[in-house]
């Protein structure tokens, strides 16, 4: 796989030039086009989840005659890269999210617990 232009691109163009629009594709794997659209255009937060990105990009690779393993790992790599000059990636920055939701309920937890300490003594 070339390095020149993203995953998404290099699957547009293997997609091309077989002659097979998107709608084929669709059709071959029963993935919707939105999903497919989005995976040409790296829109990796338009999709589902990990669990799916993974599972279309190897639907995807199979129906153009790609090797998915390669796929896969391209895409990983790109994953791992950071996405913006900031060098956070969307994926941490949901985990980040995920993470404080995670923070703020036990502290609240811990707040009534406390509090429930606090009025029996009483």
């Amino acid at each position: 796989m070339t390095e020149k232009f993203g995953l998404g691109a290099y699957l547009r163009e293997i997609r091309e030039r077989q002659g097979l629009t998107l709608e084929e594709i669709a059709e071959e794997t029963k993935i919707n086009c939105r999903f497919l659209r989005a995976i040409e255009e790296e829109a990796w937060e338009d999709l589902p989840g990990e669990v799916y990105v993974r599972g279309y990009l190897r639907a995807y690779a199979e129906a153009v005659g790609l090797d998915p393993g390669e796929v896969l790992a391209r895409y990983s790599e790109r994953r791992l890269r950071p996405e913006n000059e900031c060098g956070t990636a969307t994926h941490h920055r949901r985990l980040t999210v995920s993470g404080y939701l995670i923070g703020a309920v036990i502290l609240l937890i811990l707040a009534m617990v406390f509090y429930l300490m606090v009025s029996h003594w009483h």
